[in-house]
């Protein structure tokens, strides 16, 4: 593993693992300042956009004038986010943080071209899952620390301490990729080259205009993406409403789930190098459906953490297929923009499916929207099995 990609799994494994001290209860911090369902899947719209409106051209960017700016800046900026939730006193105040924080997960194109380039192409899997690994070690600890502190100081001082400690961690990861990061890659072009907006669009779509695997691929993702924004947003409410778990309860819930990465992340990225990446990504989308369905039908808290757990493991080895997948279909001049695609597409289900999940909710029923969950990764399962080649 070379230096960016240490420096990148150290500081994004501690940067973005402390959210977990507060992303677990967010739903319910949400609730309690005032908000209505309709409103959280708003607020998760909002998200959404934000995020997905900058993919592209972030990963054109990415691929024009280099790595380590935009990785740098763009931490920097969603570092502030938590601050301004942390003096937040009514659920509107929280939309100025909710911008700042989807600029962590906009400049995902440069941090996953980054991290990609400075990986082995034969441990492509493996190196996704080894930084998954350290990251799971805070979804492991974090969550189980914010729900008993939540649990013994109240929700809304809990979650205000929570988005102090978060907020300043973050600052320090931001400094720490600017001391430590080198740019290895930037495209050149002539100092006169004025590119028009024309070709600048034409560009950022190159990749998924040329690349079959990618458009099959991006569907798929759309797909689950769907079942994965409901299960986000609407869990945690599940879990407490009708269950009848208790806020300790989901912490620990979130903390067996981080406990299950750590133990299977490494395991499952060889196994995906071993075996390849159509079959990893078919297992996780056709399997989870089943777990998804048995989540409705759970009545305590040791119930709801096996399935949980369970589900977690399967969710999970989609990931590092489709992030090596993406090195594997994609040249190093073109992964930024390949990066920003797989997470726009993806990007725009995650910011329709809570109010999508909202409404179904409060006019179907509470179980219906992991209903829908389970029917769309059936059907993205079933994409990828039909029309998915693996790639040479």
């Amino acid at each position: 593993m070379g230096r960016n990609a240490l420096v990148l799994s150290i500081t994004e494994s501690v940067g973005q693992g402390i959210l977990f001290l507060m992303t677990p209860f967010w739903s319910l911090f949400v609730l309690d300042m005032g908000a209505s369902l309709s409103i959280l899947g708003f607020l998760a719209f909002i998200l959404g956009l934000t995020r997905i409106a900058l993919q592209l051209p972030v990963g054109y960017l990415t691929d024009r004038i280099g790595r380590k700016k935009l990785v740098v800046w763009g931490g920097l900026v969603a570092s502030f986010a938590p601050f301004v939730y942390f003096s937040a006193t009514r659920w509107e105040h929280l939309i100025p943080g909710v911008v700042l924080e989807a600029f962590t997960n906009i400049v995902l194109p440069a941090r996953q071209a980054m991290f990609a380039d400075a990986v082995e192409p034969e441990r492509r899997a493996t190196a996704f899952a080894a930084i998954h690994t350290l990251f799971a070690v805070f979804s492991m600890t974090m969550p189980v620390i914010g729900g008993f502190l939540l649990e013994r100081v109240g929700l809304l001082s809990g979650m205000r301490a929570v988005f102090l400690v978060s907020g300043v961690t973050m600052l320090l990861a931001s400094l720490g990729r600017w001391v430590f990061l080198r740019e290895d890659f930037a495209q050149q072009s002539s100092p006169d080259e004025r590119p028009s907006i024309g070709r600048i669009v034409s560009e950022m779509f190159e990749p998924v205009r040329s690349l079959r695997a990618l458009q099959v691929v991006l569907l798929g993702a759309f797909l689950y993406s769907l079942a994965v924004g409901v299960l986000t947003r609407y869990s945690v409410v599940y879990a407490p409403s009708v269950i009848g778990l208790s806020t300790a309860q989901w912490g620990l819930v979130a903390g067996g789930i981080g406990a299950m990465g750590i133990l299977t992340r490494l395991p499952t990225g060889r196994l995906i190098d071993r075996f390849g990446r159509k079959i990893s990504v078919l297992l996780s989308y056709a399997i989870r459906p089943v777990f998804i369905t048995a989540f409705t039908l759970a009545t305590g808290f040791s119930q709801v953490l096996l399935i949980q757990m369970a589900d977690s493991l399967f969710a999970y080895v989609q990931q590092p297929a489709l992030e090596a997948l993406v090195i594997d279909i994609a040249s190093k001049e073109r992964r930024g923009r390949t990066y920003g695609a797989m997470n726009m597409i993806p990007g725009i289900a995650l910011t329709v499916s809570p109010m999508l999940g909202a409404f179904l909710w409060e006019s179907v029923g509470a179980a219906w929207p992991f209903y829908f969950s389970a029917l769309a990764s059936v059907l993205a399962a079933a994409l990828v099995f039909v029309f998915l080649r693996e790639p040479e």
